[in-house]
C-alpha cells in the first residue's frame, strides 16, 4: 500500500511528534498547585525539618517561623506569617496551598 519511502517519511514524522504530545504533562508546575492527597504542613506545630520541605522555604526561614512562633505564640492566620523576616507576599502566595493552622 505505502511505498519505502512513504513508510519512512511516516516514521520520521512520528518520532517527532511524539515529544511533542507530551509537552502538556512537562508543562504542569507542580511547585504552585494543590496536589491531592498531599497533606499540608500545620505552622503552629511543625518542626524545621517538615518546613524546610516545602518550596520556597529553607532552613533559614523555617528556624525563622519556629522563633517568630516561639516569641509571639502560634499564628492566628496563615497571613501571619508575612511578619516573619523573608516572608513576603509573593513568598506567601507559593506556599499557601501547602499550610495549615
Amino acid at each position: 500500500m505505502f511505498n519505502k519511502l512513504t513508510r519512512r517519511l511516516i516514521i520520521i514524522a512520528s518520532l517527532f511528534l511524539l515529544p511533542i504530545s507530551f509537552q502538556p504533562l512537562l508543562a504542569l508546575d507542580v511547585g504552585t498547585a494543590t496536589i491531592p492527597g498531599i497533606e499540608k504542613v500545620n505552622i503552629n506545630s511543625a518542626d524545621i525539618s517538615q518546613l524546610s520541605m516545602i518550596k520556597g522555604i529553607g532552613s533559614k526561614k523555617a528556624q525563622a517561623i519556629i522563633d517568630y512562633r516561639t516569641a509571639n505564640g502560634d499564628f492566628t492566620a496563615l497571613e501571619d506569617l508575612t511578619k516573619v523576616k523573608g516572608i513576603g507576599q509573593s513568598t506567601l502566595k507559593k506556599i499557601l496551598p501547602f499550610l495549615t493552622l
